[in-house]
């Protein structure tokens, strides 16, 4: 892995990520670009915090809310930052609501911020800065001019920016704006940079992933894919979340062919009724999406295929409950990711009439995690017996015994004892031998 741990003599920055792969680019970004500017990463009573906000959810808005506040009370003479999606979002509501804010930036502009922060130390005492710019006007692919820090294992790299669908329930397409593609040489570039320190995967991500390219000339996602796939280092490639619509032939073809990618799919299906995929604005049915799946494991029948499920969407009723569960079944998902429906401010959704009593969602989402319980524990069971490639992330003692954790390439959790040289960062062949629902028990493989 690559050495992270760079002293400089400027200002002292921490930050606070919350929410989805994208922001743990960002924010991986932002550090990057703060330490070449000569800013310090310092954990406790730094000059600076960033906190890079979620609001895919009202929780996760008022979590946002809630670290800014102890952020503040823990260091009152820090200069907060708040900036991600929830600042994008509702910056009228942080003036209010969020007063410890002392710099509120968006999901642009933030290739600034060393800029925008060095002024603001210079003038401490001055009024809030709330600098949001206003999206789907035409703006780019904003790079930041840096190869992102990651802690972690499996870095992440933004290939994309971005949505132009509209569903019901979403605010991503607000908070994010229209599609735009990065440049593939920078991708590439970045990629190389991982591979050569050392990483053994690295995770791809945007906000709508299969519309790479649709604003760049002759590349896309399998071919961006492909050109990952060429670099001659030990690495392997994630897909993280991906539009079912985004799931094309082509894709399904260049995964199956690569000894890099994993065959593993994040694929939101978000419900299994038909009529409540209407209602959000969804653009396939049910149908569509088990055709997707189906075609995915013709080329791939090891393949892993995880989902996201809405639960208690308005409008949606006891049958469409059980459809959904059914369909889940029926579609042997490896793992399902429950979300109580939680209105977003501005979304079409939020004005629907027939929304779900609270205490019918919460037995809806208790319902749709036990089957989410069942449906894992098949999926690891279809794996007992094999030899895994397991990317260690921790090491633990228990009972005077060393035991290592990490993910599979079908992305499960696998538990496995160890007893010479820490395994951290590196993939491990491990023996699956034991199934549960949160994941795998196993031995390394000598064979």
């Amino acid at each position: 892995m690559p050495e992270i741990n760079v002293k400089n003599s400027g200002p002292s920055f921490d930050i606070v990520t919350l929410g989805c792969p994208l922001n743990q680019y960002e924010s991986a970004a932002i550090e990057g670009l703060l330490l070449k500017h000569g800013f310090n990463r310092r954990r406790d009573k730094s000059d600076v915090v960033i906190i890079n906000s979620c609001a895919v959810t009202q929780a996760a808005a008022r979590r946002s809310r809630k670290e800014a506040r102890q952020v503040k009370k823990k260091n009152p003479n820090a200069v907060l930052v708040l900036t991600g999606c929830y600042s994008q979002l509702y910056p009228k509501d942080i003036e209010k609501l969020v007063p410890e804010a002392d710099i509120v930036v968006g999901t642009a502009g933030r290739s600034k911020l060393p800029e925008i922060i060095l002024q603001k130390l210079e003038q401490k005492g001055t009024e809030k800065q709330v600098l949001i710019q206003q999206l789907h006007k035409g703006e780019r692919f904003e790079e930041f001019d840096t190869v992102p820090k990651f802690y972690r294992h499996r870095p992440v790299i933004k290939i994309q920016e971005g949505c132009n669908q509209f569903c019901s329930f979403c605010a991503v397409i607000f908070a994010r704006g229209k599609p735009r593609s990065r440049d593939p040489e920078k991708i590439i570039e970045e990629a190389r940079a991982y591979a050569a320190s050392g990483y053994r995967e690295i995770i791809i991500t945007g906000t709508n992933m299969g519309l790479y390219g649709t604003d760049l000339e002759n590349i896309n996602l399998p071919k961006l894919l492909k050109k990952i796939d060429a670099l001659n280092y030990p690495f392997r490639i994630r897909l993280s979340s991906i539009e079912p619509m985004g799931v094309t032939e082509e894709l399904l073809e260049v995964m199956a062919k690569s000894r890099r990618i994993c065959h593993y799919l994040y694929m939101p299906l978000q419900s299994g009724s038909s009529r409540i995929l209407k209602l959000m604005g969804r653009n396939y049915t049910v149908e569509d999406y088990r055709e997707i799946v189906e075609k995915a494991r013709k080329f791939m029948p090891d393949i892993s295929i995880m989902t996201d499920i809405i639960v208690g969407f308005p409008g949606e009723r006891d049958e469409d409950h059980r459809t959904s569960m059914e369909t889940l079944q029926s579609l042997e998902i490896s793992k399902i990711h429950v979300f109580p429906y939680s209105p977003r401010p501005g979304t079409p959704a939020e004005t629907l009439k027939e929304q779900v009593r609270p205490d019918i969602k919460k037995q809806r989402v208790e319902e749709m995690n036990c089957l989410s319980e069942d449906l894992s524990m098949n999926f690891h069971k279809k794996l007992l017996g094999r030899k895994l490639e397991v990317l260690v992330e921790k090491t633990y003692k228990e009972n005077n015994s060393s035991f290592a954790e990490g993910f599979s390439e079908s992305y499960a959790l696998v538990r496995f004892k160890f007893k010479n040289q820490s395994p951290v960062g590196e993939i491990v062949p491990v023996a699956a031998e034991k199934a549960h629902p949160w994941g795998i028990e196993g031995s390394i493989s000598y064979n």
